[in-house]
């Protein structure tokens, strides 16, 4: 097995983003490795923004609702700005750790593969959101991202309503080359 020199997290700000960066951060102090901390912000979530932007224009067809208009540049600044305090406010005490934040424009999947790529990713840590109307669905965006993907990815199951039976262990799920996750 190969060193884990750089430890990918995916951060959407969630409860579950702050435990899979809290255990990154455990596995990147026992290995010495980097940790390299990931917002993505997805075209869809800025359709507000530019539809609060046309409404800005005088005359325009579109209804307002008074909203600031703010540039593209100015929006990456302040998700910089929320990641660095999330991860500030999650990793406290944990100063031995490298930890680079980057925050991105596009499609989830394809920014996590694009990233994993650019930055020789060895380990990718992941926990599985609870709160979904479909937690079915969630799980098959998960598989989705982890068959791209060059590397191992560590996944902690959700946690179960009842907290009277200990919680399972944490997976680790690797797409081998040649093999087919259907």
């Amino acid at each position: 097995m190969r060193k884990v020199e750089k430890i990918l997290v995916p951060i959407d700000f969630s409860e579950e983003s702050a435990r899979a960066l809290r255990h990154a951060l455990a596995l990147a102090m026992e290995t010495g490795a980097e940790l390299i901390a990931l917002h993505v912000v997805e075209p869809y979530s800025l359709r507000d923004y530019f539809a609060s932007s046309l409404a800005s224009l005088e005359d325009s067809p579109f209804p307002g609702n008074n909203a600031p208009v703010i540039s593209i540049d100015a929006l990456l600044h302040d998700k910089t700005l929320d990641l660095s305090n999330f991860i500030a406010n999650t990793a406290q005490g944990t100063s031995r750790v490298k930890i680079t934040k980057k925050v991105r424009m596009g499609s989830i999947v394809e920014e996590i593969a694009a990233t994993t790529q650019e930055e020789n990713i060895d380990l990718i840590v992941l926990e599985l959101r609870k709160r979904f109307l479909f937690p079915d669905l969630a799980t098959l965006k998960a598989l989705k991202i982890m068959r791209t993907l060059p590397c191992p990815v560590l996944l902690d199951p959700p946690i179960t309503e009842d907290r009277s039976e200990p919680r399972k262990p944490l997976l680790l799920l690797q797409n081998t080359p040649g093999e087919n996750i259907a």
